[in-house]
């Protein structure tokens, strides 16, 4: 890493570049609450503390990026540092103890819509008409941006990001497998469960052991089972939403056979946040590998992999064929709300500025790329990363300043892509593999299986959302005694006692609400057909 003072020199050539002025760097990482004093706005910001900052460069409030922020955007910035993982809890408590930030910045739009049912969030429309330039001209080139941020009062609470399209969540299959048990890509649910017990019980691998696993049923897997059934709840039928069981037993007996079969591991339900899962497929243990994540994961998780075993070859594949159709489950939505302003926030104007600054195509470029002539340099017209272990180190972690404004013109995905050294043979398989996971999984042939984007998904209102929720969790009860019960707790019995859980639980009030909010929003909502047809340039 070079030395402070150089990053220092480095960061004041490109304020000169970009005919800003006043780098006066104080030599060290910001701490916590330093900041520009003299400014004439001082506000608060949440950021994200992932654990993935490189040893030296600082603290997710306090480091070269924060100074950056500090003295090109004029403004005092204090940020708050949140847990990822814990996101929503920190919050809660902060806003209960009067000391949330001023500008909250958070992807759950359940917990957004919440916030504004409590009345803890603030309009914004005045603050974008009096206030902005910046992103009061993204928000006229992407009205749907608008549309995303408008609450049933008819006001818009939230600030977003266009960052474009790629793929969310994967299916990957070990080739290697499916060629030493002279196997085809499973095609259909059926064929899936065929290929998952096979690689649980025929040895796959060829250590003579039983040691191997069929699939993952932690993480994200369940979320792309339910997806191959289209078993997401609220359907599209018949020009109404309804709430549909056919499908929820449909996926419920598939994980049931799965179960059954001994070909996931019958622990699953202890690993909560599939890291045990990861351990697996790293490990060489897992045939068929469900996963949500970015392209340095999958690079860094691949890379792991053919560590522990240097003949293992993994390939992305569809989502198999059920008898609902072919679908593809969650990818990247490339409208994303992302930020809303505290309704105690003392200085909203100062807010606003800072949301214009982060959204501005030089700050999206330099918190993307870094710095021109230190991290990259231009080659007819496109950014190309000078030295990757260094854009490693001190750039490659800042993706929580870009969660405003635009942030389409090189999306991470291809970002990643890019820097991948093609006369490397794995850099190049992984780039083979990253363009085909494109296709697969952003393809209106095989179209995301809700009728909406999870995250575009309307706000309840807070009696619809209590009940909901507590359905919900009541629900989840019972499938997951159904698929470890075996023959005792049928598929058929377990929906039995869900959909009469739900009836008890007033959930006919929900598909009510669901009903008349569509009946009301069918011509002005962003539905899964209209997100196959937006040109982000």
């Amino acid at each position: 890493m070079p030395s402070i003072k150089k990053q220092t020199t480095a960061l004041c050539a490109l304020s000169a570049a970009m005919l800003l002025s006043g780098c006066s760097f104080s030599g060290s990482p910001a701490a916590p609450g330093d900041g520009n004093s003299g400014a004439e706005h001082h506000i608060s910001v949440s950021m994200y503390e992932r654990g993935n900052i490189p040893e030296g460069m600082g603290t997710a409030t306090g480091n070269m990026w924060v100074d950056w922020v500090q003295q090109h955007s004029g403004i005092d910035v204090k940020y708050i540092a949140i847990p990822r993982g814990e996101s929503v809890p920190k919050y809660n408590m902060l806003l209960a103890t009067g000391e949330a930030p001023d500008l909250i910045q958070e992807y759950d739009t359940r917990f957004i819509n919440k916030l504004y049912n409590q009345k803890q969030i603030m309009p914004i429309d005045d603050l974008i008409a009096e206030h902005s330039q910046e992103y009061k001209e993204l928000l006229g080139k992407f009205p749907m941006l608008k549309k995303l941020a408008t609450q049933p009062d008819g006001k818009m609470y939230a600030f977003g990001r266009v960052q474009g399209y790629f793929p969310f969540t994967f299916l990957f299959i070990r080739e290697d497998w499916l060629h030493n048990l002279n196997l085809n890509v499973p095609q259909t649910t059926d064929e899936l469960l065929d290929v998952a017990k096979a690689f649980a019980l025929q040895d796959p691998d060829g250590n003579g052991k039983q040691d191997t696993y069929g699939i993952n049923m932690s993480g994200f897997a369940p979320d792309i089972i339910n997806s191959m059934f289209q078993n997401l709840n609220w359907v599209l039928e018949d020009g109404q939403i309804v709430h549909d069981w056919q499908r929820a037993q449909a996926a419920l007996q598939f994980k049931k056979r799965l179960f059954d079969a001994g070909a996931i591991d019958r622990d699953y339900l202890t690993d909560k946040n599939g890291k045990k899962a990861d351990q697996d497929f790293v490990k060489g243990k897992l045939g068929l590998y469900a996963f949500a994540g970015n392209a340095k994961q999958i690079y860094d998780f691949y890379a792991l992999l053919r560590q522990n075993d240097p003949k293992a070859r993994i390939i992305p594949i569809a989502l198999p064929r059920s008898p609902f159709g072919q679908f593809s489950a969650q990818f990247n939505p490339p409208f994303q709300m992302s930020g809303v302003i505290n309704a105690q926030a003392q200085d909203p104007a100062g807010v606003m500025k800072y949301i214009d600054f982060m959204s501005k195509e030089t700050s999206e470029k330099t918190f993307k790329f870094g710095i021109e002539g230190v991290h990259y340099r231009m080659e007819n017209g496109v950014p190309v990363t000078l030295d990757k272990a260094k854009y490693d180190k001190e750039v490659s972690w800042l993706g929580d300043f870009r969660t405003l404004g635009a942030q389409y013109h090189m999306t991470e995905y291809e970002k990643y892509k890019q820097d991948l050294d093609l006369s490397q043979p794995f850099d190049k398989e992984v780039y083979e593999l990253l363009n085909r996971a494109f296709e697969l999984y952003i393809s209106p042939q095989r179209p995301y299986a809700g009728f909406t984007l999870d995250r575009y998904m309307p706000a309840l209102p807070n009696e619809i959302e209590f009940i909901n929720s507590d359905n919900e969790k009541a629900i989840q009860d019972i499938w997951n005694r159904a698929i470890l019960s075996g023959d005792g707790y049928s598929a058929e019995q377990a929906v039995q006692d869900a959909r009469k859980a739900w009836e008890q639980g007033n959930g006919s009030k929900v598909e009510l609400w669901y009903q008349e909010w569509y009946r009301q929003n069918k011509d002005k909502w962003v539905f899964t057909k209209d997100l196959y047809n937006i040109d982000i340039k």
